[in-house]
């Protein structure tokens, strides 16, 4: 599914029609979609459903959405919030509303009751302006949209919240507060704004009826990553192996103080399928470390006087990166010269896959070219500040355009990049990108990171492309997060506890 700016979004729309798809059927697929979803999450029967309307074909979305909800039980009022319809497709639709037995309210005639309405509901629909908003609201649908946000009500925005660019997702001095955000047809670009999640809430694509055809020759399409994709990426298992036949992962982390970085990348290697995982970390850290990990080998390694790994192990470490499959260099490394320069002579005499984390990342920011011209496949992890170091761009420039931002980086390097955050972003050689929906805001904690590393890595070490470890590592990554959120909040959750739910996260991918 592509991400597409509102202008490209009409153009599709446009295509749809000249394939044999009228708007009016586009408009009555999206009221259809977009009941439904609701019914399916909410209990609606007898339940109090306010719409918020505006002119447009938001609006007219919104009228459907009235009749369709009330034939499904509910007790339905539409608020007309900027008079009555004035496009073709939501003039059409709003008569219809006679059938049904829905309340029709004016913003101009029946203020007072709106805002009595508003606080009553039990849900509130924000149909008023979806991609068309620009400018500032102000007025009485100011007021309305403050009285919505500070409703109990279950909040749910039709495309896009009311307030919020649909092309920037910059939003306005106010925004309606969404619990849930049915995205029409297609993601828009203000729906992968890392400065909207909070006005999006939940965040579902509802399928309007428009041919695929009608999406050819739109840029960068952005592929969703799906539970049934990552099943099929899942190596078999079989009855007759032993753990030689599930890889060998090697594992270069930690230092004095990044202990624990060490520790929650083998961990959740181990728990990701590898048959051996081998942590490379300095003497001090794997003594106090072995009874976390027991199931590793390890190699105890020198330290220097910062307490980060001495240049006296190049040889040792080259050599066990000829007898494994895979690699993890970075997490909790440290950053000092030392450090860094063991880091780059591993990365230019690696053959093997390997995942470049944290302190990997780090130290090739300042030469590029040093990844450019690697032996062995790569898998970049950065989150948007080391992004930031890595291309040269300010994070702002990086998170308002995450998509480009990662293809541009993946097809120059040759790299697979994968951009942390709010649905995180994956990018191959090739120019495919790839979004994942999984994960929640209490995964933004420190050794979240550390724990999709040892993943990807191990899922590496199995014989996965680095395309497919990176997609299945996110995912599964994001899904134990939110196991981990469910069972512990997202306050209360951490790192170490999300580890402890990637078993359940692989048993739902497996059923």
């Amino acid at each position: 599914m592509k991400t597409l700016s509102v202008a490209q979004m009409k153009t599709v729309e446009k295509n749809a029609v000249s394939l044999g798809v009228p708007y009016l059927e586009l408009m009555e697929n999206a009221g259809i979609g977009c009941a439904r979803k609701i019914a399916q999450k909410y209990y609606v029967i007898n339940k109090s459903v306010v719409i918020l309307c505006g002119r447009g074909n938001n609006g007219g979305d919104g009228f459907v959405i009235a009749r369709k909800l009330y034939e499904k039980g509910a007790n339905v009022t539409i608020v007309l919030c900027q008079g009555q319809p004035q496009t073709k497709q939501a003039s059409y639709m709003f008569p219809l509303l006679e059938q049904v037995n829905v309340d029709v309210l004016k913003i101009e005639s029946d203020f007072s009751l709106i805002l009595f309405k508003i606080k009553q509901a039990d849900f509130l629909v924000d149909a008023i302006f979806g991609t068309g908003f620009h400018g500032y609201i102000e007025g009485p649908i100011h007021q309305i949209l403050e009285r919505a946000n500070a409703s109990f009500a279950k909040r749910i925005a039709v495309d896009i919240p009311s307030g919020i660019n649909g092309d920037t997702g910059k939003p306005g001095l106010i925004c309606f507060h969404a619990d849930c955000t049915l995205a029409l047809a297609s993601y828009k670009k203000a729906h992968q704004k890392t400065s909207v999640p909070e006005y999006l809430g939940e965040l579902e694509l509802i399928d309007i009826g428009i041919p695929p055809e009608a999406y050819d020759g739109m840029d960068l399409e952005v592929i969703d990553i799906t539970p049934e994709l990552i099943k099929n990426n899942l190596p078999t298992r079989k009855e007759e192996s032993n753990k030689g036949d599930y890889g060998k992962l090697l594992n270069i982390a930690g230092c004095v103080g990044m202990g624990g970085a060490a520790i929650m990348c083998t961990q959740s290697a181990l728990h990701s399928g590898a048959g051996l995982v081998t942590l490379a970390c300095v003497k001090s850290v794997v003594q106090s470390a072995f009874h976390k990990i027991m199931e590793a080998t390890t190699i105890p390694l020198e330290e220097n006087h910062f307490g980060t790994m001495s240049s006296k192990n190049q040889t040792v470490l080259l050599n066990k990166l000829k007898t494994v499959d895979a690699c993890v260099l970075g997490c909790g490394l440290g950053n000092d010269e030392e450090v860094q320069a063991s880091i780059i002579e591993l990365i230019k005499s690696c053959e093997i896959p390997m995942v470049l984390d944290a302190d990997g990342i780090n130290a090739v920011a300042s030469d590029i070219n040093i990844v450019t011209q690697a032996k062995c496949k790569l898998v970049l992890t950065p989150h948007p500040g080391e992004m930031a170091r890595l291309s040269g761009l300010s994070i702002e420039q990086i998170q308002n355009n995450r998509v480009k931002t990662a293809y541009d980086f993946a097809r120059e390097h040759k790299v697979v990049l994968l951009l942390k955050g709010h649905h995180t972003i994956i990018a191959t050689p090739d120019g495919t990108v790839y979004r994942n929906l999984t994960g929640n805001a209490g995964m933004a904690k420190g050794g979240s990171g550390d724990v999709l590393a040892g993943m990807i890595g191990s899922f590496l070490a199995q014989g996965l492309t680095p395309e497919q470890a990176a997609i299945t590592g996110a995912y599964l990554h994001g899904l134990a997060g939110n196991l981990c959120a469910q069972k512990y909040t997202q306050y209360a959750m951490s790192a170490t506890y999300l580890i402890e739910e990637i078993p359940t996260a692989f048993k739902i991918c497996l059923n």
